[in-house]
């Protein structure tokens, strides 16, 4: 105990007075043992237990099935719910897959698991406490997609907020599963460890893309952009639409792949600064 006192006294009397009390001391090495020993002995239990709790719920995320009652499949996908399924999947599954099969890195041997989590507390679990989505997959580590509580019978998802969804027409229960299923594909083409570091504009532009799978009016859209409509502002709206108007202007309008956006993404702010001119040039948006 006195000499860990002794210890303490030295490392205050560095950091207080910002000297070292002895010239025995003034090795960096014999500084640092004396800092960080005692306090990695006192650390380390917590340390493990808090690894542990995080390893686990890594493991929850990756492997949820047994925690789902009710499975189904049908074509490339593989569904859970911890509700029974309605009979109606297979027509929201087969619109998905239209909307999917619109995007170049659609294959129809690629498989999907998707898991229907109708309670709150169970899309919060396997969300990350994230309990307002309409969709969900962290396809950094795993390419499970969990949607929320859905009425599958009538192609749609619960409203996470109170009154009417927005854009709820152009986002039925297909939307969501097409959606999340584009960021699986997304991580498959161009690595799930990569992803993250890709602009959010172009992750989420193109998933709303293929998720809409056409049903976007991209003069329409750069009219309210110009307006500085809030539907196009995500941090206003909660909508994508903005990012997808980037994505398809520079698809549609201006012929490029998803993949060579992907290899050389342009700057959203200079996107934006062309669709706001009065003649939109696409030369201007390849050069930034």
């Amino acid at each position: 105990m006195t000499e860990r006192l002794e210890q303490y006294a030295i490392l205050l009397d560095i950091i207080l007075i910002d000297r070292i009390p002895d010239p025995a001391l003034k090795d960096r090495k014999t500084l640092i043992t004396l800092h960080w020993k005692p306090r990695a002995r006192i650390l380390r239990w917590p340390g493990l237990c808090l690894g542990a709790v995080v390893m686990s719920y890594f493991g929850v995320l990756s492997y949820p099935q047994p925690a789902f009652a009710y499975h189904t499949s049908y074509r490339q996908f593989d569904v859970w719910s911890d509700r029974p399924i309605d009979a109606g999947i297979s027509t929201v599954l087969d619109d998905a897959t239209r909307r999917m099969s619109t995007s170049e890195l659609y294959s129809s041997d690629q498989k999907f698991r998707v898991f229907f989590c109708n309670a709150t507390w169970r899309l919060g679990l396997y969300a990350l406490f994230q309990t307002k989505v309409g969709g969900m997959v962290y396809s950094w580590l795993t390419p499970n997609i969990y949607i929320r509580n859905s009425v599958i019978a009538e192609n749609r998802i619960v409203s996470p907020r109170k009154g009417p969804m927005r854009d709820a027409a152009h986002r039925p229960l297909s939307y969501f599963i097409a959606h999340e299923a584009t960021h699986v594909m997304q991580a498959r083409a161009f690595g799930r460890f990569y992803l993250p570091f890709y602009p959010t504009w172009l992750n989420e532009g193109y998933a709303d893309y293929v998720g809409k799978a056409g049903d976007f009016d991209i003069a329409d859209n750069i009219r309210l952009l110009k307006a500085n409509d809030p539907a196009l502002d995500y941090q206003q709206s909660r909508l994508y639409r903005g990012y997808h108007l980037d994505v398809a202007w520079l698809m549609d309008t201006c012929g490029m792949s998803i993949r060579s956006i992907y290899a050389h993404p342009p700057s959203e702010k200079e996107i934006i600064k062309v669709l706001k001119t009065e003649n939109p040039n696409c030369a201007l948006a390849r050069t930034n």
